[in-house]
């Protein structure tokens, strides 16, 4: 008999049998609170086609349900689960074995502790798929066997002709997907891949010569957008777009990447349908915490222990048998730092080198222009890339079919693989392969080699994030490789500066180092050390035991090297005579002195035997030929590893040695060739300027604070220091103490740095700037007066030291100062004219120097936000208002955007407007640990300061996103509510923004037109091509945008026409001075003005009723203001009922 239960009511479901349960109409699967399956019903078994037995104990989530509900359906669940309130219900449509099935799912939770029931009602069949060809081309996307055309040999390729092999103009795409070459200005197709058929429903020759929009159908409104856009905002990185089946003739969804590659544009299109190993990759990616990973990574300083980690990480979620973290050497050689295993794959290649020719140039340079290369299978017949000169039957003789241009397809996933990889690849028993690039500052750090010995196809969603954690993961190396390099030149100048002592400045170079061989030989480890001073060596019987002819020709070899410092471990392999000797001379690092290298320090190291270990046979010992040619050991090589035994080599140079060279180059540069006087005034001038340097600055001001003290003790000593006359005594406490403090000499102390400095650098160039440095100091010199000093501290900030004499400091002079910088510039060809801000803070007898210092800084910061090019004083609120940014700032760190970040609304009432909907603005509060709120006007700032203004407007819009999805499902009586949100330029800047907004929107089932987006009036000042964008794909996806604080920049009034703009917000100081005739008139010209537009106006900052009424008059749409409510938590506002309120 059927069973009649409440599904919204768990203790129903607890209180029936497994027989009873197995009778339902519908599927129920109880499962514990990581997903794992310990009921499921016999109705589910037969809608699932799963037999009980086989899913019990297994994950719902990864293993049984179908990958495409997971982000929705594993979303809810675990947000239930954690927040300890599970109910939630929605529809979804999957397919059943090509059947559409459209089912409810119910989430509830169980009355056992820990335990939870997932209801799946079938609701109705859709209609069956036409047929079954996009499923069987997926399938057989990768053939297991090698068709016997393209049989490969590695016995029938010349591997030495590697490196002029076209891997970029290969005419073939691998057969997982169809590739079209795209003219940019008239996107006319140029090349197609022969499969053309099995995705647009067109052969090749219906494709070739086309417009691509012709091609795609009228859904792809997003692509079509992005291709029209291409000639006004370029591409910089790849955009990924999906396209649903629309046509009968290709029955396919499709995942489109489109490329900007050679001034012509790639548009790859691949199934979005993948088999379930494929959706069983994508699970995986789903349910990984990224920030997880790239907090461990951030926290590891060890570059083999970091690519360890991450490279563990990559082969989880891949799921490739291996994969090898490969860095670059030097002379392009490889070395396997880090390798993820699996077990009974290949034998472990950890610590193996390989020889530099494994990567040819041609290849080499793509790697650093490409992300990604991927090839998921070595044994596939390639497709032909087409042109109209190719087609089939086409006559090549024809002038109307000319030679057919080769096509670059570089950056391509879908290029194919050379016939000379695939044979290394097979020769190495590898056939799904990838691999990612990892970049520092445009050199091809290294590699992270992918490898699988069965075809591995890998899903576009995870190879679009694989290439983004490789940016992470670049950017994470490139910062410990500097702060490397930087230690490293700290403990050279170290161990430079503790030699000084030793040297006699006052001779001149080099005598000064005579009898400081076994000084300098300790400075950097060497078994001997040479200076040559016009080819003449300064040490008796330290010239390497070589003759004089063998020197001879070092140096000049050694001469004709570029740079400061040029060192090698094997001088053999660059300067070949070096082979005759190696006992006596295997390494050099040459110190170049003086600009024509005519005076030199050598150092020079023996050979030290040792083993390297190789994983296949390298080219032989490099010696130097003229024509630079790699030779190539290929042909014949053994990859089997292998030990080299070293015996040309020294022990290499360890980066603090080299960075000690080039601080002991710059001791005697700047030092030793000049005499004791100028290194004298060198420690406490600036090189540059020639003005007092930082150190020399304290020392004055120390100086001033001591001579304001001996004035003031002198005077205590002739003065009256008792009470008043009646005997008297004041107890006002500190306040006297600090009147006393003051009494007596005052002194000046300025900071000014020159306003936007760093542009001037970057657009003029760094000589430039230097030389305004110089112009900037002279007139420092020449505005103040003879008793005042003028310092560099560095980079652009100077610093001021006006005497006693100048109590007035804060009146006329410093103006004086900024005036005179700010006339005109003139250095070469160039004439501008620069500003600057200053800082001032007042000392006297018992200030501190450093504390002078920290206040002038703090005042020259609100001088900055005060607009920079003026001058502003120090007082006691800056350092309060500092230390209260530092608290947020900490307060910030400590937290978590996730949790800390609240949200308040406050209503927009109708006063015009005709929509019933219900309007608030999403007000946001920071809740601290211990429960106080930071208004959003002090913590947004320190967000945006630590890089987090992305992270609290993503927390704020997933709040906002919740809370209209639960508005939807409560009985609102059918009243739409609208939620305003502020996003910054920082947001709309980052290309993923907008996207993830409305995936976000589409996964809550929420409608786009329930939220609005403000930004401020501000932010149109920097209007970038990525912003715009962002708006469009906004607007177009049906969130409506809001323009906030109108009239209080100085933006544009064509943005109001240009940008999907649909709503103007009046900034509240003009509604606080409505009843003043000037922002009277002002209100009602921006109300006509938008309503021209067909924009709507919100006023903001309403606190009156007269204000109210004029509002009326000029028919402003919305209100928004204390006369209505305060900003409310979300049940608070929600409650209110503001109906009839500009009626009332």
């Amino acid at each position: 008999m059927d069973i009649d239960i409440d599904l919204h009511d768990p203790h129903q479901l607890d209180s029936l049998t497994a027989a009873e349960l197995d009778r339902l109409p519908y599927g129920a699967t109880r499962v514990d609170s990581d997903g794992v399956i310990l009921f499921y019903s016999r109705r589910e078994t037969e809608m699932s086609e799963r037999k009980s037995t086989a899913v019990l104990g297994r994950n719902f989530f990864t293993d049984v349900a179908p990958c495409t509900m997971v982000p929705e359906f594993y979303g809810r669940f675990r947000r239930g689960v954690l927040t300890g309130n599970l109910d939630t219900r929605f529809e979804f449509s999957f397919d059943c074995d090509m059947h559409p099935v459209q089912v409810r799912i119910s989430m509830r939770a169980s009355e056992r502790a820990g335990e939870f029931w997932i209801i799946i009602e079938p609701l109705r069949i859709l209609p069956r798929r036409a047929d079954r060809r996009p499923a069987e081309l997926i399938e057989n996307k990768f053939p297991k066997n090698t068709d016997a055309a393209t049989d490969l040999s590695s016995a029938s390729f010349d591997f030495s002709r590697r490196d002029q092999e076209p891997i970029a103009f290969c005419d073939a795409v691998q057969p997982f997907g169809c590739l079209l070459v795209l003219q940019t200005d008239t996107l006319e197709v140029l090349a197609c891949s022969a499969n053309s058929a099995q995705y647009l429903g067109r052969e090749p020759d219906a494709v070739l010569g086309r417009s691509i929009v012709d091609l795609l159908p009228s859904c792809a409104e997003q692509l079509i957008a992005s291709l029209g856009a291409i000639n006004t905002q370029p591409l910089r990185y790849a955009r990924f777009f999906r396209l649903p089946a629309t046509t009968p003739l290709v029955d396919l969804d499709l995942h489109i990447r489109l490329h900007l590659w050679r001034d012509r544009l790639l548009l790859e299109m691949e199934p979005d349908c993948p088999p379930q190993a494929e959706l069983a990759m994508d699970t995986r990616l789903l349910g990984f915490d990224f920030n997880a990973l790239q907090s461990r990574l951030q926290k590891l300083t060890d570059i083999p222990s970091i690519c360890q980690e991450a490279i563990d990480a990559l082969r989880y979620l891949s799921g490739f048998q291996r994969v090898l973290a490969y860095r670059l050497e030097p002379d392009d050689a490889g070395l396997v730092i880090a390798e993820s295993l699996a077990d009974g794959t290949w034998p472990r290649v950890l610590g193996l080198r390989y020889p530099a020719t494994d990567i040819p140039r041609q290849a080499h340079a793509l790697c650093i222009e490409t992300p990604l290369r991927y090839a998921p299978s070595r044994d596939h017949s390639d497709v032909a890339l087409l042109t109209r000169s190719v087609l089939p039957g086409a006559n090549l003789e024809s002038d109307l079919n000319p030679q057919p241009e080769a096509i670059d397809i570089g950056i391509a996933h879908l290029r194919a693989q050379s016939p000379i990889h695939r044979a290394y690849l097979e020769r190495f028993n590898v056939n799904g392969s990838m691999s990612l690039s990892i970049l520092n500052e445009g050199r091809l750090w290294g590699l992270l080699i992918f490898h699988h010995r069965v075809p591995h196809p890998v899903t576009p969603t995870m190879r679009q994030r694989l290439i983004e954690f490789a940016g992470f993961l670049s950017a994470r190396l490139a910062l410990l490789e500097e702060q490397s390099s930087r230690r490293a030149r700290d403990a050279g100048v170290t161990a430079v500066n503790h030699m000084v002592g030793s040297i006699d400045l006052k001779q001149p170079f080099p005598l000064g180092f005579h009898g400081k061989a076994s000084l300098l030989r300790k400075l950097v480890n060497a078994d001997a050390v040479q200076i040559f001073h016009h080819d003449k060596p300064l040490f008796a019987g330290g010239t390497f035991e070589l003759s004089g002819s063998e020197i001879k020709a070092l140096l000049g070899f050694l001469r004709l090297q570029s740079g400061p410092i040029w060192s090698t471990d094997c001088l053999s392999g660059e300067f070949e005579p070096a082979a005759a000797y190696p006992r006596r001379l295997a390494g050099v690092m040459a110190v170049f002195v003086g600009a024509d290298n005519t005076d030199l320090l050598l150092f020079g190291r023996r050979r030290t035997r040792y083993q390297v270990r190789w994983g296949a046979d390298p080219v032989p010992l490099p010696f130097f030929r003229p024509e630079n040619e790699r030779s190539c050991g290929w042909p014949s090589r053994d990859f089997q590893a292998w030990n080299e035994k070293r015996t040309h080599h020294a022990k290499p140079w360890s980066d603090v040695e080299v960075a000690t060279g080039i601080a002991l180059r710059a001791l005697t540069q700047q030092v030793i060739v000049t005499t004791a006087a100028h290194f004298e005034n060198l420690a406490l001038h600036d090189s540059l300027t020639g003005l007092p340097n930082r150190e020399y600055f304290r020392q004055l001001l120390l100086e001033s604070v001591q001579a304001c003290a001996g004035e003031q003790h002198s005077g205590d000593q002739n003065g009256n220091r008792g009470g008043d006359q009646n005997g008297s005594q004041d107890n006002g406490g500190m306040q006297d103490r600090e009147q006393e403090s003051c009494d007596g000499p005052i002194f000046g102390v300025g900071l000014l740095d020159i306003d936007h400095f760093k542009s001037i650098n970057d657009t003029l160039g760094h000589d430039i700037g230097d030389r305004l440095l110089q112009i900037v100091a002279e007139r420092l010199v020449t505005a103040l007066p003879p008793e005042a000093t003028a310092a560099r501290l560095g980079g652009d900030e100077f610093a001021l030291l006006l005497p006693p004499c100048y109590e007035d400091v804060l009146d006329g002079m410093p103006e004086q100062i900024i005036t005179a910088l700010r006339e005109p510039v003139i250095i070469g060809h160039d004439r501008f004219s620069v500003t600057s801000s200053m800082g001032l803070s007042l000392g006297h007898a018992r200030s501190e120097p450093s504390e002078l210092l920290k206040q002038a800084d703090l005042a020259l910061y609100q001088a900055k936000e005060a607009g920079r090019n003026c001058v502003r004083g120090f007082d006691s609120s800056l350092q309060q208002r500092a230390r209260i940014e530092l608290e947020t700032n900490w307060e910030l760190l400590a937290g978590d955007t996730q949790s800390c970040v609240e949200l308040w609304l406050q209503p927009q009432v109708p006063i015009r407007a005709s929509s019933g909907a219900r309007r608030f603005e999403v007000l946001t509060r920071w809740r601290t640990a211990d429960g106080r709120l930071i208004m959003p006007t002090d913590y947004i700032a320190a967000a945006e300061r630590n890089g987090m203004i992305r992270a609290v407007t993503a927390s704020v819009l997933r709040q906002a996103i919740l809370l209209l999805r639960e508005q939807l499902l409560a009985d609102n009586k059918g009243v739409e509510i609208v939620l305003a949100v502020n996003v910054s330029a920082a947001d709309l800047d980052d290309i993923c923004f907008a996207r993830r907004l409305l995936e976000d929107l589409h996964a809550a089932d929420v409608p786009p037109d329930s939220l609005e987006l403000e930004i401020t009036e501000s932010m149109l000042l920097q209007v970038t091509p990525a912003l715009k964008n962002s708006l469009g794909l906004i607007s177009r996806g049906g969130v409506s945008l809001s323009l906030d604080d109108f009239g209080s920049g100085f933006s544009s009034m064509a943005y109001l026409r240009e940008l999907p703009i649909s709503c103007v917000k009046i900034d509240r100081n003009f509604i606080g001075g409505i009843a003043e005739v000037h922002d009277r008139r002002l209100v009602g010209g921006i109300i006509a003005l938008a309503h021209s537009l067909d924009k709507q106006v919100v006023a903001e900052g309403i606190e009156r009723i007269d204000q109210l009424g004029l509002l009326r008059e000029f028919g402003c749409d919305w209100g928004q203001g204390y006369l209505w409510s305060k900003p409310l938590l979300p049940e608070q506002a929600l409650a209110l009922d503001l109906s009839r309120a500009c009626q009332n």
